[in-house]
């Protein structure tokens, strides 16, 4: 697995190695990693590359990296039937190069940032689609957008993002336990929980939580994750008279993001850019509803999830905000079609025997 994270991060690119890696180690299969240096623990079997930070503006770093990728992927590729380049980043490609320097066969994921921010001329970018035996996509919405792009790839297939088992309703006494420590008797819980980036675009949600008419319930704005908007969030809240209705919990352990879905009275996702929303299916699957704006993963899982999951425009904080009044007017946990469609098509077991066939296939 050749990835440019690996958790605590909350974020598809960092989870679904982790998780894969740890479902095929279960069937008998043997796994390493190879990813970035963090400040986080080191993980057995994982190779480490250091981020070079100093001197980026010129490429004496990259091509230190890039040496140090191709001295540290070497042993791993050597013990390798099969590598698994998870999205776009200089080490990704400088691995996929020695992957077929080795005669090894690699199998490439696209989460999204690397084709929609793609302006179908990059060559290092199109070599790594032209050489992967087979290319999957986190949603049919980034296959679409690769070939309107004309990406060349051999093969390619849509491979849904999985729930972890983990992601489940709570008994009553359970979500009572959990939303105890945060809200006042009577309160309702909304619940985000999305790295704090622009493209989450948490700002509008804190616009659509201040238009929110508090007079019928009391509500409670609950935001969970990490990143550098906190402090510019945090005073938006304050400016906008909600900061005592809002709490930004920092990073949370996805034992306790789960805990959290399934006490929220809803999920609200206000991102503008999205392939497969995976909050979204973990909202779900543990039996709160969810308002999302119209971000691309967003339609396509409103599509399939019609009785629980409305979808508003975008970058609007009023249309977010009528939504979200909507769904609280309702009340009420998700249906038995929702929970069906969860188990059939984003189940963990479907996914991993999704990607055996794909490795299989990809072998020589």
């Amino acid at each position: 697995m050749v990835t440019p994270h690996l958790p605590p991060y909350q974020a598809a690119n960092a989870l679904l190695p982790h998780v894969l890696g740890q479902e095929l180690e279960k069937r008998g299969h043997g796994v390493s990693f190879l990813t970035f240096k963090t400040s986080d623990p080191e993980r057995p079997r994982t190779a480490y590359i250091n981020r070079r930070t100093r001197f980026r503006v010129t490429r004496v770093p990259q091509l230190l990296e890039a040496l140090e990728t191709r001295r540290k992927a070497r042993p791993l590729l050597d013990r390798a039937d099969i590598a698994h380049v998870h999205s776009n980043t200089w080490m990704n490609q400088v691995a996929a190069r020695a992957a077929v320097r080795l005669g090894k066969p690699y199998v490439l994921t696209h989460y999204g940032t690397e084709i929609w921010h793609h302006d179908g001329r990059n060559h290092a970018f199109r070599t790594l689609n032209q050489n992967a035996r087979h290319t999957t996509f986190y949603s049919a919405g980034l296959l679409a957008r690769a070939r309107e792009l004309d990406v060349p790839i051999r093969e390619a297939s849509v491979v849904y993002p999985a729930v972890d088992l983990l992601f489940s309703p709570l008994a009553i006494a359970e979500r009572n336990a959990v939303r105890a420590p945060l809200l006042s008797s009577g309160e309702l819980l909304l619940f985000n929980v999305k790295r704090l980036h622009p493209l989450a675009d948490h700002a509008t949600l804190l616009r659509a939580f201040a238009l929110l008419d508090p007079t019928p319930a009391k509500l409670r704005l609950v935001i969970a994750g990490s990143g550098d908007e906190r402090a510019g969030l945090e005073s938006l809240a304050k400016e906008l008279g909600i900061s005592s209705r809002v709490r930004f919990l920092g990073l949370v352990p996805n034992q306790d993001v789960a805990k959290l879905h399934a006490a929220a009275d809803l999920f609200v996702l206000s991102s503008r850019l999205e392939a497969t929303p995976t909050v979204v299916l973990e909202a779900l699957a543990c039996g709160t509803r969810v308002v999302s704006t119209d971000n691309p993963g967003g339609l396509e899982l409103g599509a399939l999830f019609p009785d629980d999951l409305l979808i508003v425009p975008r970058e609007n904080p009023q249309a977010l905000a009528d939504g979200i009044a909507a769904a609280l007017r309702e009340n009420r946990r998700i249906s038995e079609r929702t929970s069906r469609v969860i188990d059939e098509r984003f189940s963990l077991r479907g996914l991993v025997d999704r990607y055996c066939e794909i490795y299989e296939k990809a072998l020589p």
